[in-house]
């Protein structure tokens, strides 16, 4: 079981290190975002985790400010040989792996679900509503293959982990009542992803990326609501992000632990946001 995890591991930064390749300039604008970013941030806690992290995806935020006109993106993705599915910057390339180009909501122009972005179309990227903390607070890291003996590498900007946590508050909180049978295992690991951060960062330094957040117009009403919802989700040992978390760790023995260590980040977390 192990070993499928890590070779998941391997291959969704491998189908990572392909999109950058393939975006080539436009790569400047893309900032990374979901799992992956979460875990670049985590990596020096993985050890303590008793869940090993595991992703299929690649998520990336693009800038519409800073993308050029061309190459179109659609054309550059599938010469890599990346699949545009049916729906807007969701690409996939081989097997369950996939890479989203996605734009946050607020940046994204009019519409449902495909980014306005000009010469490259409606197709080329998805909106996301959560993610415009992405544009604000980033910074660039060395992105490494996971194949062992490899020396592929990209430099990348990386979602700040309050964004992230932004993020995957969004995420969760708009789908918790939606999947509750049969089990949604995504979403266990998107809540999960919210206590890797929770346990990673100093709450200190999560309060003044957040206070960032919220001092920019782009991102302080999805800052706003998403400390809301995260108030109702993760602060007591009966809501129902704390149990989503409880539910993907699957082990009955450290249930109570589990509980008790998610609420008392999260509490922490909305004590310390509310005196700074």
């Amino acid at each position: 079981m192990e070993a499928g995890i890590n070779q998941a591991r391997i291959d969704a930064r491998e189908a990572l290190l392909d999109a950058v390749d393939a975006l080539g300039s436009h790569s400047d604008a893309g900032v990374l975002v979901g799992a992956q970013a979460v875990y670049a941030h985590s990596e020096s806690e993985d050890a303590s985790f008793s869940v090993s992290p595991f992703t299929y995806d690649a998520d990336i935020v693009l800038d519409p400010e800073l993308l050029r006109d061309t190459p179109p993106i659609v054309d550059v993705m599938e010469c890599a040989g990346f699949r545009l599915g049916d729906q807007p910057g969701l690409y996939s390339k081989g097997g369950p792996y996939r890479v989203d180009l996605l734009v946050p909501e607020a940046v994204g122009g009019p519409g449902r679900r495909g980014a306005r972005l000009g010469a490259h179309g409606t197709r080329a990227a998805m909106k996301v509503r959560g993610l415009e903390g992405a544009l604000v607070s980033h910074e660039r890291k060395t992105i490494s293959s996971l194949a062992p003996g490899a020396g592929r590498s990209c430099n990348l900007k990386v979602a700040g982990p309050a964004a992230l946590l932004v993020a995957k508050v969004h995420k969760v909180g708009e789908r918790v009542g939606e999947h509750e049978s049969p089990r949604n295992r995504q979403l266990d690991k998107d809540a999960f992803d919210i206590y890797r951060l929770l346990r990673a960062i100093d709450t200190a330094d999560m309060v003044s990326e957040l206070r960032l957040l919220k001092s920019h117009e782009v991102s302080r009403q999805v800052t706003s609501d998403a400390l809301s919802m995260f108030q109702k989700l993760f602060c007591d040992p009966t809501d129902a992000g704390t149990q989503l978390v409880v539910r993907h760790v699957a082990n009955p023995q450290n249930d109570d632990f589990i509980a008790a260590s998610s609420v008392a980040l999260g509490q922490d977390l909305i004590s310390a946001v509310a005196e700074s």
